[in-house]
């Protein structure tokens, strides 16, 4: 049994998968924590405040 069929007969695609699934509801959960911090950061101030 060589290294091509040990890698062939696992079924790593399942836990790749399972880390792609991760990463993609970590970046959303992101996305949505910084779009309402943007969201609450401009109803108080009022605007876009650049120096």
């Amino acid at each position: 049994m060589n290294f091509i069929d040990t890698l062939a007969r696992l079924d790593w695609t399942r836990g790749v998968r399972f880390w792609i699934l991760v990463a993609a509801a970590f970046a959303a959960w992101e996305a949505a924590f910084l779009f309402r911090r943007a969201v609450l950061t401009r109803a108080k101030k009022g605007g876009d405040h650049v120096r």
